[in-house]
């Protein structure tokens, strides 16, 4: 189940370190022993595994970021962590007080677009050849897409770039958004019709789970379809991924994203763990656990130990529900909900667990609820000189979002039957009872609950024009200090601001202050 494929992206890195070197000085040309040069490179089959896996590997390396950058930016979240301030950045995505100076914002694009690059450098350069290469291609095209699809919907018009430049080209000026949506289209219908990408659960599927399948990439084309408001060509291509009865929801919505459901039915493209201890920078989740974990220091976590609960008592308390998502999954299911049972745990639910707060410790961004659908368990924990990582693999894309997604296209469309359909096997999974009629709102309300804290909901609100549910983010910041004497939750509110928030320039986000100071031709977004 756990892959090296991603591994081989090392020997590239030395192509491009000699590349580097490309047209020096004749005096300085001498032929370097042990080093392919750029030109000999992307000959063979085993050259086309080693540069997709580097397209793969920069991929990944946008995970984490993506993650952290998207839902913070939501309604769903508290930034967390030990105190105010502990990480500003992601504290001012949190709160929309962020500028084009935000690390995480300048890193994400910057991350995006040397996936392009190295895509590029497969697309352009690696010939048709072979089975190999042309599955080597066709995965750079799908990747290349879903990164731009990302780029479009986050940040709008930008640059274009599909071959490589020279550097008298670097300073790109903004794409249009028809020609930018078009090439999401073509490099994802190029992969799905390339006849290169296996099918789930195929023989080729099976050995390398960590590679995208054809249904993976028609659910991002169907996606960056719905984006586009083309309901009727999104709801068809959707269709055809839960048509071809590749896929399940997994039984237990607890387990959706632990080890045990790795590569699941259920799974339409995930980042996998490789459970190395001795190379904890190849796992690409080194931070995911530990960011998401429960603060030792605040929280007596040490039951663990005594077998009282799965908590490992090491974590950085980030990413706190907020009540209102709370109160929206009460609202929808009862405080004793399969899926609210899977997401969130209150404090009430942690003293049953025997973890109470440490005497005269408080929670910074917390109202007295915890994320437990990224809990920190310790039969997961990888410990490694550098920290704590996990072993269970990075959804990118679970089956449950292309059902909601098919579900709002076919409304949107007309076809109500498939619509109800569609909503209804996702509600089935966690116990509740089926709808009759289905509504758009009935579907963003599933949608949020389904998929909260997976880096979906905030480009779902921005399309859908709800934006105003972020009007008063960062207004107020919870500290959550235990109960109170009537065991209501103490909770106070020290930190506020009401010019932060939502504002009309968020609905993009702004090019990076790097982006801006060397690229003469690129125009800000409105707003910044």
């Amino acid at each position: 189940m756990k892959t090296k494929y991603l591994n081989t992206y090392k020997r590239l890195f030395l192509v491009m370190i000699a590349a580097a070197f490309l047209g020096c000085e004749s005096n300085l040309d001498i032929e370097q022993q042990g080093v392919t040069s750029s030109e000999n490179f992307y000959q063979s089959d085993s050259d086309a595994l080693e540069a997709i896996a580097a397209v793969y590997e920069s991929w990944r390396g946008s995970l984490y970021t993506q993650y952290f950058l998207k839902n913070l930016l939501s309604d769903d979240i508290h930034c967390g962590g030990g105190a105010r301030g502990d990480n500003s950045q992601f504290e001012q995505l949190n709160e929309y007080n962020f500028t084009p100076a935000n690390t995480s914002v300048s890193d994400l694009f910057a991350t995006y677009y040397n996936v392009i690059y190295l895509s590029n450098l497969v697309i352009n350069r690696l010939g048709p050849d072979t089975e190999i290469r042309q599955r080597a291609v066709a995965e750079a095209h799908a990747i290349r897409g879903a990164v731009y699809f990302d780029l479009i919907t986050l940040w709008g018009e930008v640059p274009y770039v599909i071959s490589e430049l020279s550097p008298e080209e670097y300073q790109q000026p903004n794409g249009s958004l028809t020609e930018l949506w078009a090439l999401v289209e073509d490099d994802l219908t190029y992969a799905i019709d390339s006849g290169a990408l296996p099918t789930k659960g195929s023989a080729e599927d099976m050995a390398e789970p960590a590679r995208l399948t054809v249904e993976a990439a028609k659910s991002f084309y169907g996606k960056a379809l719905l984006f586009q408001e083309r309901y009727a060509e999104s709801a068809t291509v959707l269709k055809e991924v839960i048509n071809s009865g590749n896929f399940q929801l997994y039984p237990t919505f607890d387990d959706v994203l632990r080890e045990v459901s790795d590569f699941s039915s259920e799974s339409v493209f995930e980042y996998n763990s490789l459970n190395d201890a001795a190379n904890p920078w190849t796992q690409g989740n080194l931070l995911w656990g530990i960011m998401h974990g429960w603060r030792s220091d605040k929280l007596n976590l040490f039951g663990y130990f005594g077998g009282l609960h799965p908590i490992y008592p090491a974590g950085w308390g980030f990413a706190n529900p907020t009540e209102e998502l709370y109160s929206a999954f009460v609202e929808m299911e009862g405080p004793q909900g399969v899926r609210l049972q899977g997401t969130i745990k209150t404090y009430y639910e942690l003293l049953g667990m025997y973890i109470a707060l440490n005497e005269g410790s408080s929670v910074y961004g917390n109202e007295g609820y915890f994320n437990w659908k990224h809990r920190y368990v310790g039969y997961e924990v990888i410990e490694t000189s550098y920290g704590f990582t996990t072993t269970a693999n990075i959804r990118v894309m679970r089956y449950a979002e292309v059902l909601l997604m098919a579900s709002e296209a076919c409304l949107q469309s007309g076809d109500t039957a498939s619509a109800l359909q569609y909503i209804n096997e996702v509600r089935s999974r966690v116990e509740l009872p089926a709808l009759g009629a289905v509504t758009l709102q009935d579907i963003k309300k599933e949608k949020r609950l389904e998929l909260c804290f997976e880096g979906i909901r905030y480009q779902d609100l921005v399309r859908w024009g709800d934006t105003d549910a972020l009007s008063e983010r960062g207004h107020e910041i919870p500290i959550f200090s235990g109960l109170n004497a009537d065991g209501s939750f103490n909770v106070t509110y020290p930190y506020s601001n009401p010019n932060y928030g939502f504002q009309a320039k968020h609905n993009l986000l702004p090019f990076p202050e790097h982006e801006m100071n060397v690229n003469q031709n690129i125009n800000q977004n409105p707003g910044w």
